[in-house]
């Protein structure tokens, strides 16, 4: 869907793109409400994750980029925005008419981000790569939103 040329400028489409910086904030804090509870579990249940040759490291990356998928799947698809979106005044909507964003593309939109975390060694960066593309796009769309032809917008 990225072949589409961007929206003209003083479009309500172009004018209501949340910045990259406000998307950057509300991934933030959906990392703070997804990790802190993780945390909390690990270290209660005894899991040391500063040990890099411990398998718990893994099992922990594993759970959190579980989670992370059917947190971003299930608010995208059902409210358009997860809870760091709300907090920002952020939605998610269908880059071509501006509709909600339907469960199989919430989903494509959430699975692009974990699989590239699910790479070893590389894949933190990748998992940077897949945001970073929105600083030079037009629609401000990160290769998520470009394989699930959204963007995200400010609410009014």
């Amino acid at each position: 869907m990225s072949d589409i040329p961007p929206p003209p400028p003083g479009s309500p489409t172009s004018d209501r793109l949340a910045s990259v910086g406000q998307r950057a904030i509300a991934q933030v804090i959906d990392g703070l409400i997804i990790g802190v509870p993780l945390f909390i579990i690990t270290a209660s249940i005894g899991g040391d994750i500063t040990d890099r040759d411990n398998d718990n490291l893994l099992w922990l990356t594993v759970l959190w980029l579980g989670v992370s998928l059917v947190y971003n799947t299930a608010f995208i698809a059902s409210t358009g925005a997860t809870l760091g979106k709300r907090i920002m005044k952020l939605r998610v909507v269908n880059r071509v008419d501006g509709s909600p964003v339907a469960l199989s593309y919430a989903a494509v939109r959430a699975l692009v981000p974990t699989v590239a975390g699910l790479i070893p060694v590389i894949g933190f960066a990748l998992n940077i790569a897949v945001y970073v593309r929105a600083i030079f796009h037009p629609y401000r769309q990160g290769l998520h939103d470009a394989a699930a032809g959204t963007i995200v917008v400010r609410r009014d």
